[in-house]
């Protein structure tokens, strides 16, 4: 495996409105290889199935949140949105739907709660605007319980020319299951823009600029458990074209507090795929948990470790070659990510099954892999959301055209 520079990074953290804190720090780093068709460690231990009478269940674009101590499944068929609760004690709920208004042009989802935690499906629908050419985004408070739902709110951000060019716009739900989190691009201000939502669609805090960072522009824009009520991940684009991007990690508090995080890990002139992110523990007496990420460019798979502001270090493994599978085109794509104990589990979407990879801390796979559930490897719709010490994964298992089954596996490392 090759030998590669450890990375610049910076970290800010700062009330709303104040001005960040800058530090850097550079280290080297040097990663080993393994393989093997041996048990690597880890294994099953829950499954569920949705029957393939359900229309959520052989949909393609699938996300799968962990809430409360259960799950809910959203899926999108382009004209409405489908989701299923899965309770705590692993009880399946009626599959609910919204159609979409007629004119929708793109849809985004998440759990709130106006009573409860979760009682509410947060729907961020862009609308085209009055006159035709810009683009809305406007939210429905739509009942878990799939009852009536309301009208569209107000917008909360508008998008010119968003009626020809898609714009880039997320929603994650909160720590508390209380909130939603709305993130985009703002058109205004080119900056990378968020604002909490209440159960009833309502803005309490923001539209605020996440950060205002010089960049060529901004992808991957998502949600995912971290140390703040919520926590936005995308990537920033460089100015310079000789650079390669850097990944962005924005943790934001109840009361609109953000503390960013900022990995240049990709290599000069390199490509850097939408990076999974997850929390783990760095190993440090009394430390607070940090970031890891996993992510692709045309030589292969990385893990990259941040070690947390007592030591300002961030390292990169290269644990995948892309040569092994013959070629950057060829390599499978990361699907799941998951911290357990002192390793990390990376799944991938191979031709022919979905595998839980067992990485270490250094960068080191553990010899073998664990195939997730097939009857002929021929899965679709792959969605998984990590917790601690558990990565939790849902997709169609097909049978036949348009026949199968989708399931919900749950795997760990020991």
């Amino acid at each position: 495996m090759p030998r590669r520079r450890s990375h610049g990074l910076t970290f800010a953290t700062a009330a709303a409105g104040a001005a960040p804190i800058v530090i850097f720090a550079s280290l080297f780093a040097l990663s080993g290889c393994q393989g093997g068709a041996d048990d690597n460690g880890c294994s099953i231990t829950h499954q569920l199935v949705i029957p393939g009478t359900s229309p959520l269940a052989l949909l393609t674009d699938v996300r799968i949140d962990r809430t409360g101590d259960g799950l809910v499944i959203f899926g999108n068929d382009g004209t409405a949105l489908h989701w299923i609760i899965v309770d705590g004690n692993n009880v399946i709920g009626e599959e609910r739907t919204f159609p979409y208004p007629p004119d929708t042009l793109g849809a985004t989802y998440a759990l709130a709660g106006a009573e409860v935690p979760g009682d509410r499906v947060m729907i961020g629908l862009v609308l085209p605007a009055a006159n035709g050419t810009d683009a809305e985004l406007r939210l429905v408070a739509a009942p878990a319980d799939g009852s009536a739902a309301p009208e569209p709110g107000a917008p909360i951000a508008r998008f010119g020319g968003g009626v020809n060019s898609a714009p880039i716009v997320a929603l994650g739900q909160s720590a508390s299951g209380m909130l939603a989190g709305a993130a985009w691009v703002d058109f205004d201000s080119g900056f990378p823009t968020y604002a909490l939502v209440d159960g009833q669609g309502q803005v309490v805090i923001g539209p605020a600029i996440i950060e205002n960072g010089a960049a060529s522009g901004y992808a991957c824009l998502g949600f995912t458990p971290g140390k703040g009520e919520v926590t936005v991940t995308y990537q920033r684009g460089p100015i310079d074209s000789r650079l390669g991007p850097n990944w962005m990690i924005a943790d934001i508090d109840a009361t609109g507090g953000i503390s960013t995080l900022n990995l240049n890990v990709a290599q000069p002139l390199g490509t850097m795929s939408c990076a999974r992110t997850v929390l783990y523990n760095p190993m440090m007496s009394g430390a607070p948990p940090e970031y890891a990420i996993v992510w692709q460019d045309t030589s292969g798979t990385w893990l990259s470790v941040y070690y947390g502001p007592q030591t300002g270090m961030v390292k990169s493994f290269p644990f995948s070659s892309s040569t092994d599978f013959g070629g950057a085109d060829l390599q499978p794509p990361v699907v799941g990510f998951a911290a357990f104990g002192n390793d990390f589990g990376v799944l991938f979407a191979r031709p022919h099954a979905v595998e839980v990879w067992r990485v270490d801390r250094a960068g080191n796979r553990r010899a073998g892999s664990l195939p997730l559930p097939s009857v002929q490897g021929d899965t679709r719709g792959i969605s998984s959301t990590p917790s601690p010490g558990l990565l939790t994964s849902t997709y169609a298992d097909l049978t036949g055209p348009d026949t199968g089954r989708r399931l919900i596996v749950d795997a760990v490392c020991y």
